[in-house]
């Protein structure tokens, strides 16, 4: 099994990937992507109830979400972009405060990467469990 691997690994860097160049701008891009990806799902998964940006705010750094620390601003982009696709509603409240809640829409693509996540977790765990059973 392993040297089946190895070579459809070398295959592969021979024919597909000889001409593809993957830079530390490219992993810094991918990086961040994920990241932002993460805090988008943390502040989604924190909107069940209606919210203000201060709110939020207060809550990501109690989780200990790092990707705001110094750069709460962050958070009111990721809002309007989630307003922009119909994921969450803004009003404003009668003490002239603007709050955030979760739509339906926003809690199905919540659900959505929710599963991803768990698919790609049992995912890793069959190949864990497979190198685990190859060694042993």
């Amino acid at each position: 099994m392993d040297d089946r691997l190895k070579n459809l690994k070398k295959a592969m860097n021979e024919s597909v990937f000889s001409k593809v160049e993957f830079t530390s701008t490219h992993q810094k891009r991918v990086h961040q992507q994920l990241n932002e990806s993460q805090v988008v799902q943390h502040i989604l998964s924190l909107l069940v109830d209606k919210k203000t940006g201060i709110e939020l705010a207060q809550l990501l750094h109690a989780k200990g979400v790092q990707d705001i620390f110094n750069n709460e601003g962050v958070i009111y982009t990721i809002l309007h972009e989630q307003e922009n696709k119909g994921h969450i509603i803004s009003q404003w409240d009668d003490a002239g405060v603007k709050c955030y809640q979760l739509t339906k829409s926003g809690l199905k693509w919540l659900r959505s990467q929710n599963r991803e996540k768990k698919t790609l977790f049992a995912r890793k765990q069959q190949l864990l469990e497979v190198r685990l059973n190859d060694h042993f």
